[in-house]
């Protein structure tokens, strides 16, 4: 068990926030939670959800003159990856918003 600067009460050690006085106990830097290596795999996924719609549209377009059902089905695929790529991305931008409101930040 460890104390709070701030109010002297005791705390966990593994907590962030003091639960009596809401003190912030620890910053990233004290542990790193963003290895370089999660950030690196975060980076290309992101690109990876960013390149796969469009490319997918392109080849069920081509693809539809031949295979009218298997074009139809990458492009259907395609509009579907865009939007959750938006999905994904909204929700990454309320979790950074909520990280910033609290003072934590990442980068």
């Amino acid at each position: 068990m460890k104390t709070c600067p701030k109010c002297n009460s005791q705390i966990d050690e593994d907590m962030v926030l003091c639960p009596t006085c809401g003190e912030h106990l620890r910053t990233f830097s004290d542990k790193n939670i963003f290895d370089k290596h999660h950030v690196i795999l975060i980076r290309f996924l992101t690109v990876l959800s960013i390149l796969l719609p469009p490319v997918g549209a392109i080849v069920g377009t081509i693809i539809k003159k031949r295979h009218n059902s298997l074009g139809k089905l990458c492009f259907r695929y395609s509009i579907l990856g865009f939007v959750i790529y938006c999905m994904m991305t909204l929700l990454a931008l309320v979790c950074y918003l909520a990280m910033a409101f609290m003072g934590i930040s990442y980068l």
